[in-house]
């Protein structure tokens, strides 16, 4: 493989391992309805999995799952877990873009997941770890199946390797009683790293003792001569200058360490340039930044650190530099936040309000905003995950609610085809609603999604917020519509939810 893909797998990896989240709860959490979030997806209280990002521009609901305890990202979806520890797994369809839900059968209390390359490794309660491995086509993967040969496994991590002559897939095992054990092989044998004991967390080739230290082993890399021998053999070592380190934090490039002073210390790569011109400088001595302190939180998150404090404050400070240095200024991005998942190139904060807010690369609606643009250089509130029911019946959307102006609007053939109408939409890109009033006349309104010029039975109606297009998408206003067919909308804001009553 080379050099250029590798980086590329390993990036991939790395944002499906980095996106998991452990649920988050307090009294902010609860008054927003959100029991716990991740970078990609939050639970609202009554049990109900949202997720957004790709063709999901704001939170959508995921219908088929409920008393969601956890979520585990994948390629194009995620494994979801129960409060009976059931396992299932969400996707998107690729023609429908509905979300399609299928059981897991094969385990049940999943803790831990990791996929590289397709192949995805699964950690349980019981210690026990399970794996699916490409098909013959390489696009998907087979069944679960147990893996022999280890036991009692906390957690799994994992990255690439190569030589002149080849490349694999090395996974990491943390097991219960804090050591950690290796396979190159495909999981056909398990060595353990004899110098790692007390072992509390793995990120990648780093180790975080119980003690406080920080141990290390080289990444095999042709490019690099020095880092290479036999696969078998792994030496760990302890860093140099860290001590009473409480959490770690490795992206593959950068890491971060926070200390029981609540410091915060960098090592690893900056950057410089764009695009294929991009140069990265290794730093190896660990440094410690003087210009912020009382950090409880910290992620790498593009080319970017970013750090929450006790006082509720998250500060950002970029590496794109030649050096980090102990001075090195960081700026204040928001205040009021109580906690925050990293996304790889976006980041999700929840404020002490319950609400959530995002920053960063928003190119495939990371963000949950409702747009595509690429980028906030400043937060910006998440959409709040809205469920419409009809008549008591939850209805599953392509894409969530988006709410513009104090008005929420729904895709065009999500809803109103299930209150009778028929929906037109024609190539000069008018959208047509026939179907019958409330006074059990025929009715038809004729909008033009693009001027936002919109008839009712051939009489002009002035929308006070126009349909919009998002990600090809047509958004109609719903209580405008639904109170056309004759319908009842009522908001009820502590469940999040709009209530549609059609006789």
């Amino acid at each position: 493989m080379k050099k250029r893909n590798l980086l590329l797998s390993l990036i991939m990896g790395l944002t499906a391992v980095l996106s998991i989240s452990i649920p988050e709860t307090g009294s902010a959490a609860g008054a927003s309805g959100i029991a716990s979030y991740g970078a990609n997806y939050l639970v609202k209280d009554d049990g109900s999995l949202w997720v957004w990002g790709d063709t999901k521009s704001v939170p959508t609901q995921v219908h088929g799952v409920t008393d969601v305890q956890a979520s585990f990202p994948l390629w194009n979806g995620a494994l979801v877990v129960t409060t009976d520890g059931s396992v299932s797994k969400w996707e998107t369809n690729a023609r429908t873009f509905a979300l399609d839900v299928t059981p897991v059968t094969e385990m049940k209390n999943l803790t831990d997941l990791i996929s590289m390359n397709y192949r995805r490794v699964a950690v349980t309660g019981e210690g026990m770890v399970y794996t699916a491995v490409p098909t013959p086509e390489g696009t998907y993967t087979t069944p679960f199946s147990p893996v022999t040969g280890i036991d009692n496994v906390a957690a799994v991590s994992g990255y690439y390797e190569n030589n002149k002559q080849a490349h694999w897939q090395r996974f990491l095992f943390l097991k219960g009683d804090g050591t950690v054990w290796t396979s190159f092989d495909e999981l056909t044998t398990f060595t353990q790293i004899q110098n790692l004991h007390n072992i509390v967390k793995l990120e990648q080739n780093y180790a975080l003792s119980q003690d406080g230290s920080v141990w290390t082993w080289p990444i095999q890399d042709s490019y690099v001569p020095e880092s290479l021998s036999d696969p078998a053999l792994v030496t760990a070592a302890p860093m140099p200058g860290l001590t009473d380190i409480h959490a770690l934090y490795n992206n593959g490039r950068t890491r971060l360490a926070v200390d029981g002073r609540s410091r915060l210390w960098f090592w690893g790569s900056t950057v410089t340039g764009y695009s294929d011109g991009t140069t990265y400088a290794d730093q190896p001595l660990p440094v410690v930044f003087s210009g912020i302190s009382k950090v409880t939180d910290a992620y790498i998150v593009e080319h970017a650190i970013v750090a929450l404090t006790s006082d509720g404050k998250v500060y950002t400070s970029s590496t794109e530099t030649a050096k980090m240095s102990p001075d090195t200024p960081f700026t204040l991005l928001t205040s009021d936040v109580q906690s925050m998942k990293g996304g790889g190139r976006h980041i999700i904060m929840q404020k002490k309000d319950g609400t959530l807010w995002g920053w960063g690369v928003n190119k495939n609606a990371e963000l949950g905003y409702g747009t595509y643009e690429f980028n906030y250089n400043t937060p910006v509130p998440m959409q709040k995950p809205i469920s419409v029911t009809l008549n008591g019946e939850s209805i599953a959307f392509t894409n969530g609610v988006i709410t513009r102006s104090g008005q929420n609007f729904i895709p065009l053939r999500s809803l109103f085809s299930k209150m009778g109408a028929t929906i037109g939409y024609s190539m000069d890109k008018i959208a047509t609603i026939t179907g019958t009033a409330a006074d059990k006349s025929p009715l038809s309104i004729v909008i033009n999604t693009v001027s936002g010029n919109t008839t009712v039975n051939g009489k002009n109606i002035v929308l006070a917020t126009p349909p919009f297009v998002a990600n090809g998408t047509v958004y109609l206003p719903l209580r405008f519509i639904s109170e056309q067919l004759g319908a009842t909308v009522e908001w009820l804001p502590q469940e999040g939810r709009i209530a549609i009553s059609l006789k």
